[in-house]
């Protein structure tokens, strides 16, 4: 497995959790705005999918970032004697 595919796993089940986690509660959260029960798990469903890509997506983009060189100091040239 490359790096590509591991980072689309760890993606698909940060969106697997996140979904599963909201929507079991999408009841309690969005039936007090006067959705339905299908509605309402649905909509924790979506969310939930987003939000666990996002996560997942800004977690890798942290982790997989290069780091800056260091910076080089300046090298002072010097003529060789017989070539001046």
């Amino acid at each position: 497995m490359n790096s590509k595919d591991t980072d689309m796993l760890a993606k698909g089940l940060a969106v697997i959790v996140a979904e599963i986690a909201l929507g079991v509660n999408g009841p309690f959260l969005f039936e007090r705005f006067g959705l339905y029960l299908p509605l309402a798990i649905a909509t924790a469903v979506v969310l939930g999918a987003a939000v666990g890509y996002g996560v997942a997506a800004l977690l890798l983009r942290a982790s997989n970032r290069e780091h800056a060189a260091a910076p080089v100091p300046a090298v002072q040239q010097k003529a060789h004697p017989k070539a001046a």
